[in-house]
C-alpha cells in the first residue's frame, strides 16, 4: 500500500469515423482517437481503496464482473457492460493483472463493444503497468490520481 506510478498505453481500433470528424477534431487539437495513447499517472493505494476498486468494479449498474480471480499472484476477471438507453451497445471483455512483484505490476485489457451504429466491433487495449514508489504518497489522495503526462 502507498504512492504507485503507472503507464497505460491504450489503442482503439474498428472506430469508423467519417473524414470529417476526424478533420474537426484535427482542428480542435484533439488527437486522434484510433492513435495509441499513453497516460503516466500516480495514485495512492490505501487497504480500503483496494477494496472499493472490487467493489465498485461490481457494483456498477451497467456493468457486471464475472470469474472474478485474486490470489498472491496476481488477478482476472471478465466484463461485460450495457449502455446507451435501452441497452442500444454493449461491451465485454477481460481484465488480467500479473503481480511480478511486490513492487510490479503488468496488465492487460482487451475489450469488445458493439453498436448499433457500426458494422464492426470497436476493440480497446489496454496495457498496464505499475510501480511501488514507497508508503508516502506525497499528498495524492487515494480518491484522486494525478496525471503526470498525456
Amino acid at each position: 500500500m502507498g504512492l504507485w506510478n503507472s503507464t497505460t498505453v491504450t489503442t482503439i481500433s474498428g472506430l469508423q469515423l467519417p473524414p470529417a470528424v476526424l478533420d474537426q477534431l484535427k482542428s480542435m487539437g484533439r488527437p486522434d482517437p484510433t492513435a495509441p495513447r499513453t497516460i503516466n499517472s500516480q495514485s495512492c493505494l490505501t487497504p480500503e481503496k483496494w477494496k472499493e476498486m472490487f467493489t465498485a468494479a461490481q457494483d456498477r449498474k451497467n456493468c457486471t464482473v464475472a470469474n472474478l480471480h485474486q490470489d498472491d499472484h496476481g488477478m482476472s476477471g471478465d466484463i461485460t457492460c450495457q449502455s446507451g438507453s435501452g441497452g442500444t451497445g454493449n461491451a465485454k471483455g477481460h481484465l488480467e493483472m500479473t503481480f511480478l512483484n511486490p513492487e510490479k505490476v503488468h496488465g492487460t485489457m482487451h475489450m469488445e463493444a458493439v453498436t448499433s451504429r457500426q458494422t464492426q466491433p470497436i476493440i480497446v487495449d489496454m496495457l498496464i503497468d505499475s510501480a511501488y514508489q514507497g508508503a508516502d504518497c506525497q499528498g495524492i489522495s487515494p480518491d484522486t490520481p494525478k496525471v503526470i503526462m498525456k
